[in-house]
């Protein structure tokens, strides 16, 4: 079966023969790329520049690449998210001045310092490119959206969808993050939206919930288990589409095509690798670390930057005929489990998810020196569905790397993310 081309495709078809978008009928026109060769040029192009300016503008890589400007890629030296930390004048390639926006992100589940990023608006409005394209995949014109994201600040990722939305003649409408779940499902009955984008977890919360049913559903900013998807799907009867990026990337890095086949990269942006635990690249298809290059942010560039996730490039070519890599990701790292057998926590989210009376969880990994001890499970259950914890405990034990002790605790609340970031673990 075929599908339309990305959009993605296109819009990177555009830049490439420097066209510009001069009216949103230009969305509806597929433009395809006549092979990867021209693509990854220009990326060779883009990393080249990244790195020569890298050296001469900030002060990080200037101490870290010096001399290294001609070397290949794979010579690099990664960056990881500590040096981040509180640095954020060591990575400035710009004036101070340039910078629309700031961003401090905590380390879940830890004490660390903030990790500090900047953009220009530049840098923003790409972003923005990428959101315009990337929702018209699904979002015919004059729709209504939903936005179940932060986007009371100007460029957040709210703000960013909004202002992408409103050049495709769409009505975007900003809820905010879930606090609330009977006021989102309220608001959802009055906006109607046709197409609502919001965190999984809230989405998977919220779905059933409201007599008014979206067609279609962009889950985004936190990683998308494969059983909350089908749970959408099932209670809303509509499609789901997945998109994947993490505000080192500027928010926006892949995002899924209408054959909802692995989520296409914005390559003339950013250059993904998929590497091993020795920093080696892996054989297309098979998993390893996500790591990322910024190909456009000079202002704060990001070299070959270790996200610890855990993700694929599927092989083969999209149904839909596009060139572009496509990228699957299935959640962190595992971690070190009983016995030395690698834990994958996104393993016990699909069974939580599998349970139908499990309205919500959190979860905390406690460890005993090295190893995990305990996985504590808070679950948001309802009391109508009579569902026993020992039920739920025996599927979890057959999770590979489970540590000896599972504290399973029920929750008074159905609902229990009320920070915007669902799951907190601490490894």
């Amino acid at each position: 079966m075929t599908f339309p081309l990305t959009p993605v495709e296109s819009w990177t078809t555009r830049r490439l023969e420097g066209l510009s978008l001069s009216s949103s009928e230009d969305l509806g026109k597929p433009l395809h790329l006549e092979s990867r060769k021209k693509l990854e040029e220009a990326q060779e192009r883009a990393l080249r520049h990244l790195i020569r300016g890298a050296v001469k503008d900030t002060l990080f890589y200037r101490e870290r690449l010096q001399g290294l400007e001609e070397a290949p890629l794979k010579e690099l030296p990664f960056t990881l998210p500590s040096d981040l930390q509180e640095r954020e004048f060591a990575f400035l390639g710009t004036s101070q001045s340039r910078i629309e926006r700031r961003v401090s992100l905590s380390s879940s589940g830890t004490r660390s310092p903030s990790k500090r990023l900047g953009f220009t608006r530049e840098e923003l409005r790409k972003t923005e490119d990428f959101f315009l394209y990337g929702m018209s995949t699904f979002t015919p014109p004059r729709s209504v959206v939903g936005i179940f994201m932060e986007g009371s600040r100007p460029w957040s990722i709210g703000d960013l969808l909004k202002r992408a939305l409103e050049r495709m003649d769409c009505t975007p409408r900003i809820f905010g993050l879930v606090e609330d779940p009977l006021r989102a499902a309220a608001w959802m009955e009055k906006v109607r939206p046709r197409v609502v984008v919001g965190l999984p977890s809230h989405m998977a919360f919220l779905a059933g919930e409201t007599l008014w049913t979206p067609e279609t559903v962009l889950l985004s900013a936190d990683i998308a288990p494969r059983a909350l998807r089908k749970r959408i799907e099932k209670k809303w009867h509509c499609k789901v589409y997945n998109h994947y990026g993490l505000t080192e990337s500027g928010w926006g890095c892949a995002v899924e095509c209408a054959a909802r086949g692995g989520c296409h990269v914005r390559e003339l942006d950013l250059l993904l690798e998929i590497l091993d635990s020795r920093g080696e690249k892996v054989p297309e298809g098979s998993w390893g670390e996500v790591v990322l290059t910024t190909l456009g942010r000079p202002s704060f560039p990001l070299i070959r930057y270790r996200t610890g996730d855990r993700g694929r490039f599927l092989s083969g070519t999209c149904s839909c005929g596009s060139v572009l890599k496509r990228l699957e990701v299935s959640g962190r790292l595992p971690l070190k489990g009983a016995e030395g057998i690698p834990l994958h926590l996104e393993e016990v989210e699909n069974i939580l998810w599998d349970f139908d009376a499990v309205r919500d969880f959190s979860l905390l990994l406690r460890h005993e020196g090295s190893l995990p001890a305990e996985l504590v499970a808070v679950l948001g259950i309802s009391e109508k569905a009579g569902l026993p914890l020992e039920t739920i405990e025996k599927a979890l034990r057959c999770v590979p790397g489970m540590p000896p002790r599972i504290l399973l605790e029920k929750s008074p609340e159905l609902f229990l993310q009320h920070s915007g970031i669902k799951r907190d673990w601490n490894n």
